[in-house]
């Protein structure tokens, strides 16, 4: 079965106020606009990866490419939103009945892939500059996210989640996959919160780590070797403690797999 893969280019370049050059030849659709910091790049997938590392500048790049398994590819289209608090908004479109708003993607997908048997996957590609923040929805697919330094806050239904960051604030969860987090600088006492239903939970976190810890599994058991004081009795699939000095409220939790907090050596 041939592969057809046509890649899409969104550039996020200033203003987000005012929509720059737009346009869409059928392969590629680019936008212009800008990502400050401490803003959002909020990014919306149903079907393949979402994958974002660090960039270099002020400009949020993205990169969207069809795969074209059977069917006709587009039935997959873009939109790229500026919100008015100045958050940029980057959705993947099945189908004419779905549409792009400030929150993501709104409408049934049934009249677009579904019903003529359209099999189309999209991996997102992102660079993403210091200080923006990210945002990422998936529904089957991985997200990754590499290397940002800003708040980070990613889920899918089916796939895996991989972050390694160095920023301050990191939630992270899936339904079906597992969760992997290298924590870098954790600063403030802002909550963070990992999750899966049927699969792992691991956070790589640094020794400096202080927090309130609640880990929990229904199925599975759970780790620890980072030093805690533990409040509370202690269970095989339970665990209440504080690290550190306590503080910001850290949970680990799995319905359907093993629950560990690990030590990154930071």
């Amino acid at each position: 079965m041939r592969h057809h893969l046509a890649a899409l280019v969104i550039s996020l370049a200033a203003p987000l106020g005012a929509l720059a050059a737009q346009s869409d030849d059928g392969t590629t659709f680019r936008w212009s606009g800008a990502v400050a910091p401490g803003h959002t790049i909020r990014l919306h997938n149903m079907n393949g990866d979402i994958r974002v590392e660090r960039g270099d500048g002020s400009q949020v790049e993205v990169v969207a490419e069809r795969r074209v398994n059977r069917g006709n590819g587009r039935v997959v289209h873009f939109e790229a939103r500026a919100r008015g608090d100045g958050d940029a908004v980057v959705c993947a479109l099945w189908g004419d009945d779905q549409r792009c708003t400030d929150d993501g993607v709104r409408g049934s997908y049934r009249s677009g892939s579904w019903r003529g048997g359209d099999q189309v996957s999209v991996t997102m590609r992102v660079r993403v500059p210091d200080g923006v923040k990210a945002y990422a929805r998936n529904t089957n697919g991985d997200v990754v996210l590499e290397g940002l330094t800003a708040e980070v806050d990613a889920a899918t239904t089916n796939g895996n989640v991989n972050v390694r960051t160095s920023g301050t604030i990191v939630n992270a969860r899936t339904t079906n996959g597992s969760v992997v987090a290298r924590l870098g600088r954790v600063e403030g006492t802002a909550p963070m919160h990992f999750a899966s239903t049927n699969g792992s939970v691991t956070v790589y976190a640094p020794v400096t780590l202080s927090a309130e810890l609640e880990m929990s599994t229904t199925n599975g058991g759970v780790s620890t070797e980072l030093p805690v004081l533990v409040s509370g009795r202690v269970a095989r699939n339970s665990l209440r403690a504080t690290i550190g000095q306590g503080g910001r409220q850290l949970t680990l939790r799995s319905t359907n797999g093993d629950v560990a907090l690990r030590r990154n050596g930071i």
